[in-house]
């Protein structure tokens, strides 16, 4: 046991708080917690409210009750490591590389923006390459608009308040009402497409590799320029991004 003067009091309390609510997933009242764990109402409001701004627990308004979101509840999955999540993709990735004729990508939330962990280059002569463990934009491309439409709302909410809606030309969605008519559209079809809205002549189709109980827990995407992935082909390119999404989820317990 290590030297409980290294202890960080409020780390403590919001570890208490966690195996707290996981022990009643039907949610816990601001009181219920202060009367189990014996910490002050002070410290209960401080750590809750941090916890509610980073998605990891949400309060329902009309009981005042408490829970822990999807979020937090999938950090077993990312626990595994994102190379878990390349290794059971990869193959997969090569399969959509050739039947789509484009470079497919792999990548993950970090904070308010994706990260890229894996590409398979292909496609036409000119073909797009990106260095692993790029950053990108979440509003202006398919795997970023897949993702914010398939995460719970709540922790879509808090992503968009964090994020600037930054214009990249005059096809970049600008305005929340906007992305979330988008977003809206997105989960009809299942697939989130991008028109060069960020870097000209790029095109994408992309959408979510879920969980067990269905959370994203990555984005997978087709790019190509805008002669080889047309915007007549983003249908067919969308449903066989989609029906390899579903081939990777169930690696990790997803069931259609």
């Amino acid at each position: 046991m290590a030297d409980n003067k290294y202890h960080v009091p409020n780390l403590e309390r919001a570890l208490h708080i966690f195996q707290l609510l996981a022990d009643h997933p039907q949610g816990l009242t601001q009181k219920e917690m202060i009367d189990a764990l014996e910490i002050s109402k002070n410290s209960v409001y401080r750590i809750t409210e941090t916890l509610i701004d980073h998605g990891y627990i949400a309060r329902d308004e009309p009981t005042r009750r408490y829970a822990l979101t999807r979020k937090m509840m999938s950090l077993g999955a990312t626990a595994m490591g994102d190379r878990k999540i390349v290794e059971a993709s990869f193959s997969e990735m090569l399969d959509l590389r050739d039947a789509v004729n484009a470079s497919v990508y792999l990548a993950v939330l970090e904070g308010t923006q994706g990260v890229i962990l894996e590409q398979a280059t292909g496609g036409s002569p000119f073909k797009f390459s990106v260095d692993l463990g790029s950053r990108f934009n979440l509003h202006s491309g398919a795997p970023g608009k897949a993702l914010l439409a398939f995460l719970p709302d709540d922790e879509r909410d808090i992503i968009l308040s964090k994020i600037t809606l930054t214009k990249f030309n005059d096809r970049t969605i600008t305005t929340k009402k906007g992305l979330l008519a988008e977003i809206s559209d997105i989960r009809k079809k299942g697939y989130a497409t991008d028109l060069a809205e960020e870097f000209e002549g790029c095109h994408c189709v992309g959408t979510v590799i879920r969980d067990h109980a269905g959370y994203p827990i990555a984005m997978i995407w087709a790019t190509g320029t805008s002669f080889n992935l047309t915007e007549a082909s983003f249908p067919m390119v969308g449903k066989k991004v989609v029906a390899t999404a579903r081939r990777i989820s169930r690696k990790f317990g997803y069931q259609d």
